[in-house]
């Protein structure tokens, strides 16, 4: 028999498994591309299933291959294997064209390898190309193919299960550079106490209504890169959540953090382009809604409820369109800067003329346990009280407009924050910060007794405290204590705060599955708006995260 008739029965046998595993490497994806999966590995054996518990109805009938034995050096199929390999060069994603090492194979990885040697005998017999194949090769590969049948069969079938699913997604996807992520929150919400909350020298006012509200939070992230470094993202929300502030308990530090109130109205929650600043950097410009701890480390290890309890103030205050840059110049030291205001959009202010923000930041990580942030924050604002204040809602109507919601103010503003991770699972945070308020425009046109420049001194402070994976894996207790921004001082002196308010926060959150998430939360208020002749607040919260 002639070597041509030999090669004729293998030929049609090699025909049904005309398959090629290709390099990640050689085929070069962009991870853009794959906009629900991170890029893949440079590993030619391992092939994605979506859900190995659930395994698909064709592959329900084939013998798992995990089951079964593996390929061991000793093997007659692993030296054959080895020859086949080695002749023809059929191992792709080792430099060597090796097993690399006398290592036992699963018997996956032996099918993916006989696989290419198969298709890279095919290729030489349809190229007719048959002088380098001898009958001792092709009754190798006969012998292979009948021992690992099963397991070629498994791979096959795998691999056009993975061929349709990547076509299911190229076809449902909308975008192949753009990646959509969506949020929606369900909140149970109540305020309690028995009467709404004064400033000082003011009467007790009326009753507080306690009741619970339902209500919804939308927002839809759209993701786009043109690079694969960086990003543009585009955000929309919608919702009808109460921030159960002054409206609600007649203090502000009662606000809830997240509460997005829009009527249910669709609109612009943030737009931002950020790129890389070399190997170690990243700059943002963003002409809506940015703010500096979407890229500066807050250092605060919690998941708050609360406005107050979610970051310092330091960072609060600043908000709006503009830019921010920080840069990792070593493991240990990083620093950043950013500018931002509120009235970017108005053609009578501009980007510099009206109220602004500016703020740098040093970050020290000495050891993987302890992290330290020192920053400083620039302030000003023609009209306080129409645009963010000087405290950005947080603490007391005195600490948030020392000089009245019309003067002209300006602040100096310092800020030290810190954590450290006790243990694997306790990691405790803190931060301090002051404010020196300076009156840029006279107290009278709020109608205050005062003058031009006059100060105001105002502090806060808070320790967290985060005990993860609390009942389940991925689950988070949350605590905060600390004081509301307070002012100490005011040249104008019936605008001090002379009491000392204390907030009290416990919140858990629960993971029901990788997507839903349920977090209860309470906080209490003593001394409202630092005004001992106030009761008591209660805010609690029941909230259900989905993701997707």
């Amino acid at each position: 028999m002639n070597k041509q008739s030999a090669l004729l029965p293998v030929t049609s046998a090699i025909l049904g498994y005309n398959l090629l595993i290709v390099s990640p490497v050689s085929a070069q994806v962009d991870p853009i591309n794959l906009p629900f999966a991170d890029p893949p590995t440079a590993s030619t054996f391992e092939l994605p299933i979506e859900d190995a518990n659930q395994p698909d109805s064709a592959l329900a009938q084939i013998t798992p291959v995990s089951e079964l034995r593996d390929v061991s050096p000793r093997d007659w199929a692993y030296e054959a294997l080895r020859s086949l390999v080695e002749k023809y060069r059929c191992l792709r994603g080792s430099s060597d064209q090796t097993f690399e090492g006398n290592r036992a194979l699963t018997r996956y990885e032996f099918a993916a390898t006989l696989n290419l040697c198969l298709s890279r005998i095919e290729g030489l017999i349809t190229d007719a190309n048959t002088n380098g194949i001898t009958e001792e090769d092709l009754a190798r590969v006969q012998r292979l193919q009948a021992e690992f049948a099963t397991e070629l069969e498994t791979f096959i079938t795998e691999l056009d299960t993975l061929d349709a699913r990547v076509v299911r997604l190229e076809d449902q996807t909308f975008s192949t550079t753009t990646i959509l992520r969506g949020g929606i929150n369900f909140n149970i919400a109540g305020a309690f106490g028995d009467r709404k909350a004064v400033p000082r020298s003011e009467n007790l006012s009326e009753d507080l209504d306690e009741t619970l509200t339902l209500s919804s939070r939308v927002s839809l992230s759209f993701d786009t890169s043109f690079t694969g470094r960086d990003r543009l993202r585009t955000r929309i929300q919608a919702g009808n959540v109460n921030n159960f502030g002054s409206s609600v308990t007649g203090t502000d530090m009662t606000r809830l953090i997240g509460a997005t109130n829009t009527g249910n109205d669709v609109s612009i929650g943030t737009l931002f382009y950020e790129f890389p600043l070399g190997d170690r950097g990243i700059m943002a410009i963003a002409p809506a809604a940015d703010f500096p701890t979407r890229i500066f480390p807050a250092l605060n290890p919690v998941s708050s409820i609360s406005n107050f309890g979610a970051e310092s103030p330091i960072y609060s205050f600043a908000f709006g369109a503009g830019t921010v840059a920080y840069y990792q110049f070593t493991d240990e030291l990083a620093a950043g800067v950013t500018y931002l205001t509120t009235s970017g959009s108005n053609p009578d202010e501009g980007l510099f003329n009206g109220q602004y923000t500016a703020l740098g930041q040093v970050t020290f990580t000495p050891s993987d346990e302890l992290s330290m942030a020192l920053t400083y924050g620039r302030y000003y604002a023609p009209e306080p009280g129409s645009t963010v204040n000087i405290t950005a809602s947080k603490g007391s109507q005195l600490a948030q407009l020392p000089f009245g919601e019309s003067t002209a103010t300006s602040s100096n503003a310092l800020g030290l924050q810190s954590t450290y991770k006790l243990n694997d699972q306790m990691i405790l945070g803190g931060w301090l910060s002051y404010f020196q308020a300076n009156a840029e425009g006279s107290p009278t046109v709020s109608g205050l007794s005062g003058s031009s420049g006059a100060d105001a001194d105002i502090w806060s402070w808070a320790v967290t405290l985060a005990v993860l994976d609390v009942g389940k894996l991925g689950s988070q207790l949350n605590f905060v204590v600390g004081m509301p921004p307070k002012v100490t001082h005011n040249d104008i002196v019936e605008r001090e705060d002379e009491d000392t308010s204390l907030h009290f926060e416990l919140s858990y959150t629960y993971p029901l599955s990788d997507r839903i998430f349920i977090t209860p939360g309470l906080m209490m208020i003593t001394n409202p708006e630092h005004n001992a002749n106030n009761d008591t607040l209660w805010v609690g919260l029941m909230r259900t995260s989905f993701s997707f």
